[in-house]
């Protein structure tokens, strides 16, 4: 800290008065010089306007068009938390928080064709294949999104293909791979794409060449577990089961956490009566994604086909916990509670099965009996007109026949 001091008084040089400044008179001699020239610009307005104008609206337009550039997106705090959760929770195995954390991340990055093409494929496996129409409708509707994210790029019409097949829609889904292919011959997974269409619709020999495309095109990418996958498929829908074990091997080490491939792994062995094998694949992918509903109630059925009834109503019942509104665990449980006596419990379950949508004749044979057991007719006999009814579009005359003896059973009078 200091001490200011005040300055010491210095003499100087008075200064001298001036009635007008050398500035004051340059203004005043200024003015009439701009009236002047105002005056000249209003009597030739015409000729300024059309020699001026030109020039200040160019100069305006080139403003307009400049526009400052767009700093380089850096992912937010949120951004760079999903994306760390999407890569680890695809690694681990738990594709339901994978999808969650994708899905944020997506977002973010609107304009990531394969961003939405990974997301698209893990809705697709894990829609129990299609027979989960939410979860497919909302994989229908991240292929459109990845198709946005950049038209001309395969990706989005590749999978698009893929979510149609699953759907069961193979017109459509047979134009969008063929589009795919168009944009990019050298895209392997439209192979891969195309050769399950194809499987789906019978034509074997056509399948098998467009997935030896896709092995040709592809060794270690994207469609490498695709093609193994329904290289196993071709195999296990003409019967061959032993031949479908190997690709089926191969596409799950390429892709070790894919249930979907496990379970149709493991549906092999079983049909091969290797039950203890189908129980181990089945097993040791429940470790890897332990609240995997498909999984679970495949286990369960696995552990049905063992004889070991009351391991597959344990794991159906982990599979409810986990999916309270799974109509195939709901059903299998019931029909397993139903063979048991326990009508009570059975027609909770079979009842909510039909509500959620089942369509299984069986659950309203079982439902109907149990109800009728319990003596109530009047609830029983709908569920029996109902499953006689499905037993005649599908022309199952066995199943008609049990329909009609329970409807006389409880008094109803029928015309065959």
């Amino acid at each position: 800290m200091y001490l200011r001091t005040p300055k010491r008084y210095q003499p100087g040089r008075r200064r001298q008065l001036r009635l007008f400044s050398a500035r004051t008179l340059i203004a005043l001699l200024a003015i009439p010089l701009v009236m002047y020239a105002g005056w000249l610009i209003w009597k030739n307005q015409k000729q300024v306007r059309s020699t001026v104008m030109p020039h200040v609206e160019t100069l305006a337009a080139s403003v307009r068009t400049q526009v400052a550039p767009h700093p380089t997106p850096s992912a937010t705090p949120d951004l760079a938390l999903a994306q760390a959760g999407c890569v680890n929770a695809s690694e681990r195995g738990s594709l339901e928080d994978a999808i969650k954390q994708c899905t944020v991340m997506a977002e973010g990055y609107p304009n990531d064709a394969n961003l939405y093409y990974q997301l698209t494929h893990m809705l697709i496996i894990t829609s129990n294949f299609g027979r989960d129409p939410k979860r497919l409708t909302e994989a229908l509707e991240y292929a459109e999104k990845t198709i946005s994210a950049d038209p001309e790029a395969p990706q989005g019409w590749a999978i698009q293909a893929m979510a149609l097949d699953w759907n069961r829609d193979y017109g459509s889904a047979l134009a969008s791979a063929l589009h795919a292919r168009a944009l990019d011959p050298s895209f392997a997974p439209t192979y891969a794409f195309l050769g399950e269409i194809y499987i789906d619709l019978g034509d074997y020999d056509t399948a098998s060449g467009y997935l030896e495309q896709a092995r040709e095109l592809d060794t270690s990418g994207l469609a490498v577990a695709d093609t193994f996958r329904n290289q196993g498929l071709w195999y296990m829908n003409q019967g061959l089961y032993e031949d479908a074990l190997q690709p089926y091997q191969v596409a799950l080490q390429n892709a070790p956490n894919y249930s979907y491939v496990a379970i149709e792994l493991a549906a092999n062995y079983s049909a091969l009566q290797e039950t203890d094998k189908a129980l181990g694949v089945l097993a040791s992918q429940l470790e890897r994604n332990p609240a995997d509903p498909a999984l679970l109630f495949h286990l369960a059925n696995a552990y049905l086909q063992n004889g070991e009834i009351d391991k597959a109503k344990e794991y159906y019942q982990r599979c409810l916990e986990i999916d309270a509104n799974n109509v195939l665990c709901l059903s299998w449980l019931g029909g397993l509670q139903f063979s048991e006596g326990d009508y009570v419990t059975a027609a909770a379950n079979l009842e909510r099965a039909i509500q959620l949508g089942s369509t299984d004749p069986d659950d309203f044979y079982q439902l109907g009996h149990s109800q009728a057991a319990m003596g109530h007719c009047d609830l029983a006999v709908p569920y029996f007109q109902q499953g006689y009814q499905m037993a005649v579009e599908r022309e199952d005359t066995a199943k008609q026949t049990k329909f009609l003896n329970e409807l006389q059973a409880c008094g109803v009078v029928t015309t065959q």
